[in-house]
């Protein structure tokens, strides 16, 4: 089923007995409206840093769990908007995972948050965020039950400080994920003439980061500028997996990839190759 509300655009699949699952549209779209309006009427707090935030008892669940999600990813460089798209998908999912289903995607605009009963293996691809194609490189997931998966990066719908083409992390949670995959992504900035940014206030009047300088424009980019970006975004990602905040992380820049894959902790996650005849120039 796909549903837009407002800014939210989801694609919920389910399963349940092993058939599809099917859901009511109104339910989903009163759902979903509810929780779009919790977060615009707290909008002020949350478009601050994650730090500045202290008392959240007088916020809506959404808005906590935004906020939880920034600050346990890196609370002085994110504001919870950073985890809302994320957020969003966890609170549908949950919403319904009650009524016995045994697997249930909610797709928020490319963050998904996941519930699989029975662990069975699981195969998500990788998407362009510029093209909107299908990338060579699948995530393959085995025995996980619970799980959220986020993808930030230049050109998407979001700002960002970075020039990756595309970060994806995994997390327990869509919040949490959605935060990791965007302060990751943030990490991969280096200072090059191809490299143009602006500040975030004059690109989006509306944005959470107007004092940020947030890429622009990313031109053609030597070798070792991949490598210094794609080195930048992955210690990043491994400093969270060391911390037991992600599970995993998939970095990709101008053709060239790289994961937390070496020394994962969680042997359920891996990378492949869909078509052997690509070019796989993945650096683990």
């Amino acid at each position: 089923m796909y549903v837009e509300v407002g800014p939210a655009s989801l694609v919920i699949r389910g399963e349940k007995n092993g058939k599809a699952h099917a859901f009511l549209r109104k339910e989903v779209e009163s759902l979903v409206a509810d929780i779009l309006r919790d977060i615009r009427e707290c909008l002020p707090v949350l478009r601050q840093r994650a730090h500045r935030i202290r008392n959240v008892s007088a916020l809506p669940e959404v808005a906590k769990r935004m906020t939880a999600a920034a600050k346990m990813v890196s609370e002085t460089t994110l504001t919870p908007m950073a985890a809302v798209a994320g957020t969003v998908a966890d609170m549908v999912k949950e919403h319904f995972t009650a009524r016995d289903i045994d697997l249930l995607m909610v797709n928020n605009g490319g963050d998904l948050s996941i519930f699989n009963a029975t662990g069975r293996a699981l195969t998500v691809g990788i998407g362009d965020i510029v093209t909107g194609k299908v990338t060579p490189y699948v995530i393959r997931l085995k025995d996980m039950r619970d799980l959220g998966m986020a993808t930030s990066g230049f050109g998407g719908r979001s700002l960002t400080l970075g020039i990756a083409d595309t970060v994806t992390a995994i997390a327990g949670t869509g919040a949490v994920a959605d935060a990791a995959a965007t302060h990751i992504c943030n990490r991969t900035t280096i200072e090059a003439g191809a490299v143009v940014r602006k500040a975030a206030e004059l690109v989006d009047p509306e944005t959470d980061i107007p004092d940020e300088d947030v890429t622009v424009e990313v031109g053609p980019l030597s070798d070792a500028l991949i490598a210094q970006a794609l080195a930048r975004g992955l210690g990043t990602a491994r400093d969270l997996t060391d911390r037991n905040i992600i599970d995993y992380a998939v970095v990709a820049l101008k053709g060239s990839i790289v994961t937390t894959e070496t020394g994962n902790k969680n042997k359920n996650i891996t990378l492949e190759v869909q078509d052997g005849n690509q070019e796989d120039r993945h650096h683990r």
